[in-house]
């Protein structure tokens, strides 16, 4: 249940303008105006919470620290599942520790943004870069489709919104009527491209950040 608003975004994948009376937020307190925008990006830097459930209008949503994000497009939501799924396959090459220094989990989910995944991206593009090649020593892995992008600083917080995206994912695609396929299949799908493909987001982030030093 969302406790407080301090802010409502509306953001379609395609940039277009959301009109302020799709906004779910009924029974919120909002403080100011509701704005339309064209790119948002959320940072995420530790472990926190998801909650996948379904809205007042019967519509997967996905609460996640900074934004609400409503499903109401088939093919964007499989978009971002594998999106997700190919960020998890680079996860031990970019944080390849098994527990991150310093990450606190949030007491509350306090809800900045809407986010409507409203039309049909062709794919989500994976940013990753290890430690190694960063010029702040800290690794980073994010996930982008249309004009959202959710940036993960730690492996929890990676492993958080795999979780989460999976579970909002699974609420659509067996709920929905859309003949998706299963969370699962995806996820074996997008392994098997990795393993045949490599992870070139990272290979060329790399390649940068030496040209960059250098």
């Amino acid at each position: 249940m969302v406790k407080h608003v301090k802010r409502v975004l509306l953001l379609s994948q395609s940039g277009g303008n959301l009109a302020q009376d799709q906004s779910p937020t009924k029974g919120a307190v909002l403080q100011s105006q509701t704005q339309s925008v064209s790119q948002l990006t959320i940072h995420l830097p530790g472990e926190h919470e998801t909650n996948a459930q379904i809205g007042l209008t019967l519509i997967p949503l996905l609460k996640i620290p900074g934004a609400i994000i409503e499903f109401r497009h088939p093919v964007a939501a499989r978009v971002w599942w594998e999106g997700w799924c190919e960020a998890a396959e680079m996860l031990n090459k970019i944080f390849p520790e098994q527990i991150d220094p310093g990450e606190a989990r949030a007491p509350e989910l306090t809800i900045n943004s809407f986010v409507v995944l409203d039309d049909a991206p062709r794919r989500a593009k994976i940013r990753a870069r290890n430690a190694a090649v960063s010029p702040d020593g800290i690794g980073a892995l994010s996930v982008t489709v249309g004009g959202l992008t959710i940036a993960c600083a730690s492996r929890a917080a990676v492993v958080c919104q795999f979780h989460g995206w999976r579970e909002a994912y699974d609420e659509f695609a067996s709920g929905g009527g859309f003949d998706l396929p299963s969370a699962r299949e995806v996820l074996a799908r997008v392994r098997t491209d990795h393993r045949r493909h490599g992870a070139w987001e990272l290979r060329i982030a790399a390649g940068t950040q030496r040209a960059v030093k250098a």
